[in-house]
């Protein structure tokens, strides 16, 4: 009769573990719902006469079987099992992607998530730095250019030092497309670059590169000739208002590319976080996993105190 009042307890035992509940503070490992764990069961007596035994408990559940009504209260004190719903790799890539640390963010990795954003900003806070210091460089190497490099100085420069087909420029030509066309074609005969459209980004290049746009500048501390033998020969000669002004324009140049480790940095991160996240959320997924299974198990009987086979019930909880 005991074993199998014992019997239907332990189908009660399996029953309703069914609906136990973990919760988050549950340890590591494996939870056997065993003899081991006799000691979360509530037992209240019928008659009220038999005091608990807080050193056999298995002794205690067998001498109380008959006269008690055995109630499960809780197991661990009313342990909460929730079963987190898995999250989706590819969303979580997708996220990352689109915006570096979502998709961290999405599967709970909020330092990681804060690390990738944080990149991000700083990228990005490194490109517009730099970036509007280019722009302002270069608004002003170009205002100082406008100021003092003039195309007639230059076609006049040509024409007095001699240089082979400067015959046919006229320096007061009012058209300057056309004193630019009779420019180049001296240019053609005599150096390696001709002087490129007005105002475009090459002008303002060329102007402080090669050495014959040195006679445009209006303010030059020696005017340069075209004499080999002058210490202001043209092709050796750098005047400092020349010099001046192509460090200038390097610095302008200087700016931009640190401007531009912004975004190379920026898509790293975003293939970066992407592939993390991918990482965060599997382990996310991984992260709590149930197994449950029933067997029957060599064990000391409560009853008897001898090694017995037990139907004993098994949930695992790994993290």
């Amino acid at each position: 009769m005991k074993k199998t009042i014992f019997a239907a307890v332990i189908l009660l035992i399996i029953f309703f573990s069914q609906y136990v509940v973990l919760s988050q503070d549950v340890p590591l490992g494996k939870l056997s719902l065993a003899k081991e764990h006799t000691r979360d069961f509530k037992i209240e007596s019928k008659n009220g006469n038999s005091p608990l035994n807080t050193f056999f408990p298995e002794q205690l559940l067998a001498q109380q079987i008959e006269s008690s009504e055995v109630k499960f209260n809780s197991v661990d004190r009313n342990i909460q099992q929730t079963k987190k719903k898995k999250k989706s790799v590819g969303l979580g890539i997708l996220l990352s992607a689109l915006l570096p640390g979502a998709g961290e963010f999405y599967g709970e990795d909020y330092l990681k998530a804060g690390i990738f954003f944080g990149v991000e900003l700083l990228a990005w806070g490194t490109y517009f730095y730099f970036d509007s210091k280019g722009n302002k460089k270069t608004e002003e190497f170009q205002s100082y250019a406008d100021q003092y490099w003039d195309v007639r100085t230059y076609a006049r420069w040509l024409k007095d030092e001699g240089f082979q087909n400067s015959s046919q420029i006229n320096p007061d030509e009012p058209n300057r497309d056309v004193l630019r066309a009779q420019i180049m074609e001296c240019e053609r005969q005599n150096f390696s670059h001709t002087m490129p459209e007005y105002n475009s980004q090459q002008f303002y290049e060329l102007i402080g590169k090669y050495q014959n746009f040195q006679g445009g500048w209006t303010n030059l501390t020696h005017r340069p000739v075209n004499d080999p033998s002058s210490p202001y020969f043209y092709e050796k000669y750098h005047d400092p208002v020349f010099t001046s002004y192509a460090n200038e324009r390097q610095k302008a140049n200087d700016f931009y590319d640190y401007a531009k480790i912004g975004p190379v940095t920026a898509i790293v991160n975003h293939i970066l976080s992407a592939a993390d996240a991918a990482w965060v959320i599997s382990a996310y997924n991984k992260k709590i996993k149930f197994e449950t299974g029933f067997r029957m198990e060599n064990r000391i009987s409560p009853y008897t105190y001898k090694y017995e086979q037990i139907p004993t019930f098994n949930m695992a909880v790994s993290f």
